[in-house]
């Protein structure tokens, strides 16, 4: 009976990470988006919401130099259909890249602006 419920646990789990199509857009940088997508993937599982195709943009609004390295303001922002989302991110790093990866480490999947936009995903219909 064990291995059974397993079974049926493991293709219900395969079947949900299938239906989340999540688009990450070029500007993001490949490592900041190899931190993006997990997070992407926790909140769409713990919203409850397993048929959804997300484009995920980054628009940075300002960068500046300083003596440690930059500091990146952006906005991460998440859209399916009609449901669009910005979500203010900062981040200081040594180089753009490490500050795009700490600004991307921000977005926290359990937030309350996070919980907003899956609950404008559940009632779009």
């Amino acid at each position: 009976m064990k291995k059974l419920f397993l079974t049926l646990v493991l293709l219900l789990g395969a079947w949900v990470a299938y239906a989340q199509n999540i688009h990450i857009g070029e500007e993001i940088p490949a490592d900041a988006a190899a931190i993006l997508k997990p997070r992407l993937e926790q909140m769409l599982k713990d919203g409850g919401v397993a048929d959804v195709n997300l484009n995920v943009t980054a628009v940075v609004k300002e960068k500046t130099q300083v003596a440690a390295g930059v500091v990146l303001m952006l906005d991460l922002i998440l859209c399916s259909g009609e449901v669009e989302e910005a979500f203010p991110l900062k981040g200081v790093g040594d180089n753009e890249a490490d500050a795009f990866q700490r600004a991307v480490k921000q977005f926290l999947p359990r937030s309350k602006a996070a919980q907003n936009f899956m609950e404008k995903l559940k009632n779009r219909k």
